[in-house]
């Protein structure tokens, strides 16, 4: 039979899954058809009715079928042929055939663990990825010709992978393949080949190539989208806000906010609290919003219905997000760590876990700077952000408050801060409210930024130190000439009310980001630490 090129969208079934029909929605309601015998596959295809004119892929499975499929040409247009290949079930799905297929059956990122075994690392196409920081940012990256995994700018430390395009190595998995949950692959064969090539993505789905291809990093962050787990992570998490166990969780706006303007935050559903300015508070209240859980026979659909509100210096008030986008939340589940973010659920993979952990706890120095507490203000018994910088910069004449100071930056219109408080140590002091903002990406990437600039930009140094003079009497270092970075710090204040260890007190994908940004540090040769200021309780 002549060969031609044919594109094949294939999903594996899970292991627990033995029979066809289980695997088909709504199956009673489906044309079926057995498959001949005479090409070895043992499977069954399943199909809607249509009417017109036939669909070009309907040729190839009549040749496989022992009956001629009545199907026309429509917009809906749907089968999937299921296969058994070395005892699992393979599903071969045409036009929108993946509609037929029950989500709980298919093996998740079967396609991208097959894609980075058998892909050219030299040949990659296109990447779908997403960074985790505090939020999660969703990136496609595409060139117009063959390259490198290099070349796409990615991060093996902070980033998933999600999907992957590019050529296979060996010529005969296809002209080009792409992979995430399902394999796609462009393939110059007659379908009298599909076992032989269904057999051969099987047991490349087997293998741990990719882990010698350099793209062993894939497994430490996974994205949870199995329905059955993701059931099981959002019951845990619905039992923990009922019983007001909330110590592993936090809120926070997964969008960017300014956070120069907002002034204070309501749940809605609170107990106490209606939708009025004046309820608002400078905290997202988790405990408060958690007095209301007892009474709500379904948690999920609550958290996922109720906004978080924003209310800015003007007094305008509007929704940011749902609770539970807004959650941020730690837990072990079978001996494995999972977090949630931005409305999503992530695997964390063991040994990265824990070394991420030991990083912190090795590299990451205690800062030797005295700060004082964080004491009672007219704001529910909690000082904001600006008030605490102004009351340690009061008490402390080595202090110069840079707060709201915003310094011009090279080439560009741009301003930014250059830190909350400058010392005449030469230090520069990043202070964060965890409990207000938790913004703690906003905070590390502050510090760096400041950092680079104050390094490169000579007119830059000049309006701090001019600044510093202001408070000094004389500025605290000579802005006219080169910098020795290891003259200088960078300190991270982050004032929370738990009294845990700094490895105990981040979510992880913040200490991530922390061990990131320690690391960037470490390569400009200037000196990083972080100083846990405790906030009193009123």
């Amino acid at each position: 039979m002549e060969k031609k090129v044919i594109d094949l969208t294939i999903f594996l079934i899970k292991e627990n899954f033995y029979d066809y029909e289980e695997c088909v929605k709504n199956v009673l309601e489906r044309k079926e058809c057995k498959l001949k015998q005479d090409f070895g596959l043992e499977g069954m295809i399943y199909y809607d009715d249509s009417s017109s004119k036939a669909p070009k892929w309907k040729s190839d499975l009549d040749k496989i079928a022992i009956e001629e499929l009545d199907m026309k040409d429509n917009t809906s247009n749907k089968a999937v042929l299921l296969v058994r290949i070395a005892g699992r079930i393979m599903a071969v799905v045409f036009g929108y055939g993946r509609t037929l297929l029950k989500e709980e059956c298919i093996v998740r990122n079967f396609g991208l663990r097959v894609a980075l075994n058998i892909i050219d690392q030299t040949k990659m196409r296109s990447v779908d990825a997403a960074t985790i920081e505090n939020t999660v940012v969703n990136t496609q990256r595409q060139t117009t010709y063959n390259t490198s995994q290099d070349e796409f700018g990615l991060s093996t430390t902070s980033e998933i992978m999600k999907g992957i395009a590019g050529v296979p190595r060996e010529q005969g998995y296809g002209n080009h393949i792409s992979g995430r949950d399902s394999l796609t692959a462009s393939v110059f064969m007659n379908i009298y080949e599909l076992k032989k090539k269904l057999t051969l993505y099987y047991e490349a789905y087997l293998k741990n190539d990719y882990k010698d291809n350099g793209f062993e990093w894939v497994d430490n962050i996974e994205h949870i989208n199995d329905p059955s787990l993701l059931e099981e992570l959002n019951n845990k998490l619905c039992d923990m806000l009922k019983n007001h166990n909330i110590d592993n969780m936090h809120m926070a706006p997964p969008t960017i906010v300014d956070w120069n303007r907002i002034t204070g935050f309501l749940i809605e559903g609170s107990a106490k609290r209606k939708n009025k300015k004046e309820s608002y508070s400078v905290n997202i209240n988790l405990s408060e919003y958690v007095e209301t859980i007892p009474e709500e026979k379904d948690i999920l659909s609550k958290i996922k219905s109720n906004k978080v509100y924003a209310m800015d210096v003007d007094g305008n008030h509007f929704p940011l997000t749902s609770v539970y986008n807004a959650l941020v939340y730690q837990t072990e589940h079978d001996n494995i760590t999972y977090m949630l973010c931005d409305g999503f659920w992530y695997k964390i993979e063991e040994s990265f876990c824990n070394r991420v952990n030991d990083f912190i706890q090795k590299n990451v120095k205690k800062s030797k700077i005295i700060l004082p507490e964080c004491g009672c203000s007219m704001h529910e018994g909690e000082y904001n952000e600006e008030e605490y910088n102004e009351e340690a910069v009061k008490n402390n004449e080595d202090f110069c408050l840079m707060d709201k100071k915003m310094t011009s930056v090279l080439n560009g219109p741009k301003k930014i801060e250059a830190c909350d408080i400058f010392t005449k140590d030469k230090q520069f002091i990043h202070v964060k409210n965890k409990g207000q903002s938790a913004q703690l990406s906003h905070l590390f990437a502050q510090g760096r930024v400041s950092a680079e600039c104050f390094i490169d930009d000579e007119e830059f140094r000049k309006q701090v130190a001019k600044v510093t003079e202001e408070r000094f009497g004389k500025p605290a270092f000579d802005y006219s000439s080169k910098v020795a970075p290891n003259e200088y710090e960078v300190i991270y204040a982050i004032i929370d009310d738990k009294d845990t260890t700094l490895v105990d007190k981040l979510p992880f994908f913040s200490k991530v980001n922390l061990m990131l940004t320690v690391q960037g540090f470490e390569r400009m040769h200037m000196n990083c630490s972080v100083c846990l200021v405790k906030r009193m309780s009123k």
